[in-house]
């Protein structure tokens, strides 16, 4: 089981939208990034993913299975996959994720299903390259797309997953992502979406890596994070804005995950 910290998260990772609200669902969606030393715990969503190593090694484990990138390989990651990121030494990558719309009929076709290989070799970036390229059209980097998806199409062995397990995933993920910043527990979204408490318990930390209220409080401490950086709100509005009840245990969590105080963060990133 790979180990994370939110230290290593923020400090390591330049930026990463770790809320899914911007991309999950939406059309016509296509993201870029380029990180060094990428390093990001377990999270899904609804687009697909390009990582792509572009100098370094990069550590990626999709549903319980570890990829190790070098220079040039790279990782298609399927809509509702389970997916997380390290980096034990240095890596340089560059990260594309984008709507199903842009892949429509290899999506329709490929929905619900698995793939044996989803790594890709490129020698040259000037495709990839042609994905970040504002001038070109949108059929261009369709047809970038619709031939990384065709590489992993031609030399995977393609299986059906279960539904059941893509749903619930998914379904917990959209509902944190929608209430994080309000006073919610498991046992809640367990009475609502109608399973045991025990079973949803144990499917979450089997799937996440971690429990559900530490879960949750990494999106209030990224959540927090932006609006020290980018609003002039007081510590104490922030901590409640985030979903944090009291100041006390915002400050205690933030400290916990990030090392520092929110005031320290704050002096640290203005």
């Amino acid at each position: 089981e790979m180990c994370f910290t939110i230290m290593e998260i923020y400090l390591d990772v330049r930026y990463m939208v770790l809320h899914e609200e911007h991309r999950s669902g939406q059309q016509d969606y296509l993201y870029h990034q380029q990180d060094e030393n990428l390093t990001f715990p377990k999270h899904t969503h609804y687009s697909y993913e390009i990582v792509f190593c572009l100098e370094g090694e990069l550590l990626c484990e999709v549903e319980e299975k570890r990829y190790l990138l070098h220079k040039g390989d790279g990782l298609l990651i399927f809509p509702g996959s389970i997916h997380s990121y390290k980096t034990e030494q240095y890596s340089r990558s560059y990260l594309c994720i984008f709507s199903v719309d842009w892949v429509s009929s290899f999506y329709d076709r490929t929905k619900l299903c698995s793939f044996s290989n989803p790594l890709f070799h490129v020698a040259e970036e000037g495709n990839l390259a042609l994905l970040r390229d504002e001038s070109k059209s949108r059929y261009t980097k369709m047809s970038v797309l619709y031939r990384l998806c065709g590489l992993v199409y031609e030399q995977s062995t393609v299986s059906l997953v279960d539904a059941s397990y893509f749903a619930l995933t998914n379904s917990l993920s959209l509902l944190i992502q929608e209430n994080f910043t309000k006073n919610i527990t498991l046992k809640e979204l367990a009475r609502e979406m109608g399973y045991d408490y025990t079973y949803l318990s144990g499917f979450f930390n089997k799937t996440f890596g971690m429990d559900f209220s530490s879960y949750v409080n990494q999106y209030r401490i990224h959540y927090a994070c932006q609006l020290l950086k980018n609003s002039r709100d007081s510590i104490t509005e922030i901590a409640l804005q985030s979903g944090f009840s009291t100041i006390r245990n915002f400050n205690r969590v933030f400290k916990e995950m990030m090392g520092m105080t929110p005031r320290e963060y704050r002096i640290t990133v203005l």
